[in-house]
């Protein structure tokens, strides 16, 4: 069930980003900028947390409160997320 409603989420974020991040010059740069943006509160701070802060998944659940497991699975979530937007927007032209 959450798997669902995060995709509905990243959707309607998706669509208000369509031109958004215009100074990438690059279009792929631009699709995964709106990707990584239009992620749903914890697959974002998670993935943030991992791949900017450089956190093991042990400090991001000490961090939300969660357990390592979990944090593997919005790990999981966040990159299958950004690749469906990425191929999405490529599909719809952005």
């Amino acid at each position: 069930m959450r798997w669902h409603l995060y995709r509905i989420e990243q959707r309607v974020r998706e669509a208000f980003l369509r031109d958004a991040f215009s100074e990438y010059e690059d279009p792929e740069l631009r699709r995964l900028a709106r990707a990584i943006y239009s992620l749903p509160w914890l697959p974002k701070n998670v993935f943030g947390m991992l791949r900017y802060d450089r956190l093991t998944y042990e400090q991001i659940a000490e961090k939300l409160r969660i357990s390592p497991r979990r944090v593997q699975t919005e790990v999981g979530r966040a990159m299958a997320l950004i690749i469906r937007s990425r191929d999405r927007q490529k599909r719809k032209g952005w």
